[in-house]
């Protein structure tokens, strides 16, 4: 849609960037909540259990993701982006708060899964939504813009997390805090591209007309392309292989490394759990520069090289982190933890750019819906396979796998992936 395409920056633009910027800031804090509730439950003698099932705690959200992003992902192409992302956060949020009452583990682990099913749909629903408004010169790095406010929810957990300090309760209400957003959400319009393909002409032009103050002329597809998963093997075999080794290994090694940070930190510095916390901060402060870099690099150097480049140094500064901590070097266990930050979340912002892309309209959401399945898979696996892998032959070891897949994406993007930038969002 070459009036989209051809747009400048506008005031609209800004706002769609706050709404959904202040959602994926309290997907992280959902998200994240987990590495924190983890630590403090120890002190709560009903919610009492091993690594491996406290692992599973914070795998029952992304697991919950996985299935979110597959079914909000073909909301998406069916009832409209607007729509599903409204329920995906009214799912996510009103989750949070329901779980801050839990009873038990195995409750609290439960909701959380219902937690994740929202958190999985906001996700790729709004990095969708949001490409699909963007004039092409800048697209890529402002769909990187809108994914450090990753970073912004991951500094104001950590720091809510200080705050509140033992009150794991407190930190999953304030969670669903973001139900307070939903009246902006319900007054964004519907994407533009979404209503053409499905015939819906006028209110395509009236929402050009309304959010980039021009007036244009549409004419409706030949006939209407529903989204299917099959067309994403048939079709786009490459990418979608690509895609799916690219969002596993970010996210096994994202989730493996940051859901269990306080606890590694804790374990070999030799500190407390209070204190973790506060370099866990640290750390997420190093995530914004990440992603504004690469932001940068984007729409320089092109959407694989910057992926690819995040994804290996990330992993090489995760093998850094494990011969810190192997050696007991605290001030390489600090560096390498804050390199790891900010090249695994660079690469993040990278790869939701990234995706979009890759798919036209028609199945866009459920390209990006299927991708984040995969990212969830990973992610959800990864917390119990490390907290199994603690158990048996300690922390050290389990940063060094996620270093290690981090590593195979990189070289997967390398191979399989194409080029995007400059290219039209058709």
């Amino acid at each position: 849609m070459e009036v989209i395409e051809n747009s400048r920056l506008g005031g609209f633009h800004y706002r769609l960037l706050a709404v959904l910027g202040t959602i994926w800031a309290f997907v992280a804090v959902n998200t994240l909540s987990a590495g924190f509730v983890i630590s403090l439950l120890k002190n709560d003698p009903a919610f009492q259990g091993s690594l491996t099932k406290l692992g599973s705690l914070g795998s029952a959200a992304l697991f919950g993701m996985l299935f979110g992003a597959w079914l909000f992902g073909y909301l998406a192409d069916s009832i409209g982006r607007k729509k599903t992302l409204t329920l995906a956060v009214v799912t996510f949020s009103l989750g949070s708060i329901i779980s801050s009452f839990a009873g038990s583990l195995d409750e609290l682990i439960a909701l959380r899964f219902i937690v994740g099913l929202g958190l999985g749909g906001a996700l790729p629903v709004a990095s969708s939504y949001f490409a699909e408004f963007m004039p092409k010169p800048v697209r890529g790095a402002m769909v990187s813009v809108l994914e450090s406010f990753w970073a912004v929810g991951t500094i104001i957990v950590g720091v809510v997390a200080v705050l509140l300090k033992a009150d794991w309760r407190g930190l999953l209400l304030f969670g669903g805090a973001v139900i307070l957003i939903l009246p902006l959400v319900l007054t964004l319009p519907e994407s533009p591209r979404y209503l053409l393909i499905k015939g819906r002409v006028k209110e395509a032009e009236e929402t050009i007309r309304r959010t980039l103050r021009v007036s244009v002329k549409l004419e409706a597809p030949k006939e209407e392309r529903k989204a299917s998963v099959a067309d994403l093997w048939r079709k786009y075999r490459r990418t979608t292989l690509m895609l799916n080794l690219a969002w596993f290994s970010i996210a096994f090694s994202y989730y493996g490394f940051f859901i269990w940070l306080p606890k590694f930190l804790s374990s070999t510095l030799g500190i407390t759990v209070f204190k973790s916390f506060q370099y866990f901060v640290i750390t997420a402060v190093a995530q914004l520069p990440g992603y504004w870099s690469a932001a940068y690099l984007l729409e320089r150097i092109g959407r694989k090289k910057t992926l690819s480049s995040y994804l290996l140094l990330s992993g090489i500064a995760g093998v850094g982190f494990y011969l810190a901590a192997s050696s007991g070097n605290e001030t390489a266990i600090i560096a390498s933890a804050i390199a790891f930050s900010f090249f695994n979340l660079g690469a993040w912002g990278a790869i939701y750019a990234y995706t979009p892309e890759l798919y036209p309209t028609s199945v866009r959401g459920t390209g990006a819906g299927w991708a984040g399945a995969m990212a969830r898979i990973g992610g959800g696996i990864a917390p119990i396979l490390a907290g199994r892998i603690m158990e048996v032959s300690g922390s050290a070891l389990a940063v060094l796998l996620t270093a290690v897949v981090a590593i195979i994406g990189a070289l997967d993007v390398l191979a399989l992936g194409e080029e995007t930038m400059g290219k039209s969002l058709a």
